[in-house]
């Protein structure tokens, strides 16, 4: 799929203002791709778009990726209740009906949460748009168990998933 607009071309400024936000407060990533992006026209390509910023933020200090991962909200967290996420995560938890949470499913999301935190040292991080929160629960569930690198791992897979579904999202696919 192309970048209709090919953005970085036509407006430095409009491109970083664009995708500033696919990473969890941390624009770097986006500023990184932008000189590779103006300089090879198959970065276009929305899955060539993501793929570089993907590597680009594998490939990062192992200090900036945690930095990224402790930048991510809880899910049904403090931050989500007192209406302080970013606007993609705002609507990534709606979705996942996570603003519909009922009394006892907040205390069973901070109770996850903390024993997840408590364990591993970053918050719980999954993809949720397109999820329900029995899928969110499972996961934590089954993710609890994991070694803390294997978690960090997964973390970092999970937020180049929220940035693809956020590219995709700006785009409206």
């Amino acid at each position: 799929m192309e970048l209709p607009l090919n953005l970085a071309q036509q407006s430095a400024e409009a491109f970083l203002k664009t995708f500033e936000n696919l990473y969890e407060h941390t624009p770097w990533f986006v500023e990184k791709s932008l000189p590779l992006v103006l300089a090879d026209k198959k970065y276009n390509s929305l899955e060539k778009f993501h793929e570089l910023l993907s590597n680009i933020m594998l490939n990062a200090d192992s200090d900036l990726q945690d930095n990224l991962i402790i930048a991510h909200p809880t899910l049904a967290g403090k931050k989500a209740q007192n209406n302080e996420l970013t606007d993609f995560s705002t609507t990534e938890q709606k979705s996942a009906g996570l603003s519909d949470c009922s009394d006892s499913e907040i205390e069973l999301f901070e109770e996850l949460n903390r024993e997840y935190f408590a364990k591993f040292d970053f918050p719980f991080i999954m993809a949720v748009k397109e999820k329900n929160k029995s899928d969110i629960i499972s996961q934590f569930k089954e993710r609890k168990d994991n070694s803390k690198n294997q978690e960090r791992s997964n973390a970092l897979d999970e937020i180049n998933k929220i940035a693809w579904l956020r590219i995709k999202e700006i785009y409206g696919i």
